[in-house]
């Protein structure tokens, strides 16, 4: 008898097709810390991770719901990614702009 697997039906949650980045969002989605009755303590290890950790604190992305334990806001740092693309978007535009700018001065045909 052989085994098959199967895939399940997306349940149509964050959570279900949830990949994070960095060194502090995978550290609270391994600890399952992602509702606020699941928080925990978390330390910065170095300066920085501890800029980063306020950065996620200011955006929402990290919650605090009791002294000194946390947990991660899936939703809320999924906004915060949306913003920071939206304001990279003119700058890659200007970008790039700039690059066929140069090269148009620098062709000869």
């Amino acid at each position: 008898m052989t085994a098959r697997l199967t895939r399940e039906p997306s349940r149509g949650t964050v959570r279900d097709r949830y990949l994070v980045r960095g060194s502090i969002a995978p550290q609270f989605v391994a600890a399952h810390a992602v509702t606020a009755d699941d928080a925990i303590a978390f330390t910065p290890r170095d300066a920085r991770e501890a800029r980063a950790f306020a950065a996620m604190i200011a955006d929402g992305s990290i919650r605090m719901p009791a002294a000194g334990r946390f947990w991660f806001d899936m939703d809320a740092y999924e906004t915060a990614a949306a913003a920071r693309r939206t304001r990279r978007v003119p700058v890659l535009v200007l970008v790039a702009l700039l690059i066929a700018g140069v090269a148009v001065v620098f062709y000869r045909g």
